[in-house]
């Protein structure tokens, strides 16, 4: 395998992840327990790890353009590591934080992945826990 390929898979295997879970619905073998850790791992993934931009705040009112790790991740530059997060524990700061995420194609996929992730992982615990119920 080439380098640039391995070196996709291991930027992008989130989103591979995420097709592997959409198939294994569809699939009886597969249990709803290892769907719903699956799940997790694609939300993980998205929250901390799937390639974006930094979008923290620069001097002159800008937004940062530098490569990022996740929607509440930032880049190198120590300020703006810790931003996201902490505008996602601020109620305040939603909406500007959902502004930046929505800023770029990255932003976007990694969003729509988490909440595929989490709407699949909460369908498999209900699953989980209603097979399991006398």
């Amino acid at each position: 395998m080439k380098k640039s390929t391995k070196k996709l898979l291991r930027n992008l295997w989130g989103y591979l992840l995420l097709a592997a879970v959409a198939c294994f619905w569809f699939v009886p073998s597969i249990g709803p327990g290892a769907v719903a850790i699956l799940s997790a791992l694609v939300v993980a993934y998205c929250l901390f790890q799937a390639p974006m931009w930094c979008c923290a705040d620069i001097r002159g009112g800008g937004l940062c353009r530098n490569n990022a790790y996740g929607i509440l991740l930032g880049c190198h530059i120590r300020q703006h590591k810790g931003q996201k997060l902490r505008m996602a524990v601020r109620q305040q700061y939603w909406g500007r934080l959902v502004k930046r995420i929505f800023s770029s194609i990255g932003g976007q996929a990694a969003t729509f992945s988490a909440v595929a992730g989490l709407i699949s992982a909460s369908a498999a615990t209900v699953t989980l826990l209603v097979k399991k119920s006398p």
